[in-house]
């Protein structure tokens, strides 16, 4: 009789399978999340010869909009970003299965796969999120990693080893700060090599070359920007406005602290319980003690931001899917842990609020047409989540922080002036504002808002729509017929 376990190709379709079925809900909606949508409209931008960090700004690293530039070329639809990124989860979930079988059981490996697919949903990596995809590069270097063990024991590297490192260093193309992730698997070569009696400088130049096609990507990014001017704009997001962005009040952070730490209870506590499990057998100690520090470096992240969002959770999710298979495979009864991973985590997931997906698509749908035809010009200015929207009508957006909460929200840093910025893209007279009521965001720069506030009131009409995203309804206002003729007082007014 045929099994799953005993077939990789088995394995993962199972795995694609399964991530098809709990994502599939949400395939073609584009509002489902605010930083998946801007990651599309970004790669489309770029894909129309605008430049990143230059005329379309973010801190995410290169490569991730790279990813999404690509697939525009391909084809510019939300649908195949979605299908692409199901790819990506489920390539990462069959990585989890592969380290997982190094330490227990094909079975509960397979679990640990599943386990991550739905952990992934429950810390709203369920559509576009930048973790499916540097996951994936992740644990694409953790394997290859884990099963060359016994290699840098003997104090050689191959090209696969390079080539998990060079993995490492795209997921930080896309994410900087994997850079403590990879750091981690560059310590634990080096020790390996160290303790295989080889020489010092055979140590050393076989440490530099994994260093090298770690910083690789990122390298060739900053040469080609310092070779068209541009190299200050790349500092800028990639380094300093992340340093440079106020941190929440301690009470909110304080909170938010707890809410994540009670969110990350169930899956810590079976891996846990998994680490305990593992310890006692027979398993290759190394590879539980690498994957058990991956997820102590991947959660402490989490608590080093200046603010905590629940998708910063998403790097720590590999490593104790990993963990968890110790107890699938060690512990009785399973359901427990089959009930509290994967079934409470669908139960929460976004893509499974069966009845936000049915109405999200036409309400999408109304909002796009109702901002098309009060928007003959395309001169549009959102001001909230949909983003997107400036793709979706053929808009271009006026200012590089497109993405509006760089410039509403009151703790943001971008090195850009948000109050000059805010300006121009009224002096540019909007046809048409989509305000998000209220604006999620808490403190707000009060100075932008108000601009935007004074601008809408002079606007002939507004309209409510409620449109649904990963959390639920979301309230707009579309106020249109503004920018007239009589209002380039007011403008020249802000403008002195």
């Amino acid at each position: 009789m045929f099994k799953v376990t005993e077939s990789r190709i088995a394995q993962f379709i199972c795995l694609l399978a399964f991530a098809t079925l709990i994502r599939c809900p949400a395939w073609g909606e584009w509002n489902f999340g605010i930083d998946d949508q801007f990651y599309a409209l970004v790669g489309e931008r770029l894909t129309k010869g605008d430049l990143l960090y230059v005329d379309i700004w973010d801190r995410k690293g290169p490569l991730l909009y790279l990813i999404f530039a690509a697939l525009a070329l391909i084809s510019p639809t939300m649908l195949t970003y979605q299908l692409a990124a199901t790819g990506s989860a489920a390539l990462g979930a069959y990585g989890v299965n592969r380290i997982a079988r190094l330490i227990a059981t094909p079975g509960s490996a397979m679990l640990a796969g599943l386990s991550y697919l739905a952990l992934l949903s429950r810390f709203e990596g369920d559509n576009l999120e930048a973790g499916v995809f540097f996951n994936t590069l992740v644990i694409g270097a953790a394997w290859l990693l884990v099963s060359r063990f016994d290699l840098l024991r003997r104090g050689q590297i191959d090209f696969g080893l390079i080539a998990g490192f060079m993995c490492a260093g795209m997921a930080i193309a896309i994410k900087q700060t994997v850079a403590l992730e990879g750091a981690l698997f560059g310590i634990t070569a080096l020790l390996l090599l160290a303790r295989s009696g080889q020489s010092i400088p055979g140590t050393a130049w076989r440490g530099a070359l994994l260093a090298l096609a770690g910083a690789l990507p990122m390298l060739v990014t900053g040469l080609s920007y310092w070779a068209n001017g541009h190299f200050a704009e790349l500092w800028n997001a990639m380094v300093t406005s992340n340093f440079a962005r106020g941190y929440a009040d301690p009470g909110i952070r304080v909170q938010r602290i707890f809410t994540m730490a009670g969110m990350l209870g169930i899956p810590m506590a079976f891996a846990g319980i998994g680490i305990h499990a593992l310890l006692r057998q027979s398993t290759p100690r190394s590879v539980t003690w690498l994957v058990t520090l991956w997820a102590v470096v991947a959660l402490a992240l989490i608590f080093s931001f200046p603010n905590i969002y629940v998708h910063y959770a998403q790097s720590a999710l590999a490593p104790l899917a990993i963990l968890c298979a110790g107890y699938f495979a060690h512990r009785r009864p399973v359901w427990p842990g089959i009930a509290a991973v994967i079934g409470l985590s669908l139960a929460l997931s976004g893509t499974l609020h069966i009845r936000d997906r049915w109405r999200a698509r036409p309400a999408a749908a109304a909002l796009v047409s109702y901002v098309t035809a009060t928007t003959p010009h395309k001169r549009l200015l959102v001001w909230g989540a949909p983003n997107y929207l400036y793709a979706k009508i053929g808009a271009d957006p006026v200012s590089p922080l497109a993405f509006s909460p760089h410039l509403y929200e009151g703790r943001e840093w971008t090195g850009l002036d948000e109050r000059k910025e805010v300006r121009r893209i009224l002096a540019h007279r909007p046809e048409t504002v989509v305000m998000q009521t209220p604006l999620p965001s808490s403190p707000l720069n009060e100075a932008t808002v108000a601009m935007v506030n004074s601008y809408v009131a002079t606007c002939r009409k507004h309209k409510r729509f409620t449109i649904y995203d990963h959390n639920g309804e979301q309230v707009h206002t579309v106020f249109s017929g503004c920018g007239a003729e009589h209002m380039l007082h007011l403008h020249s007014a802000w403008l002195r």
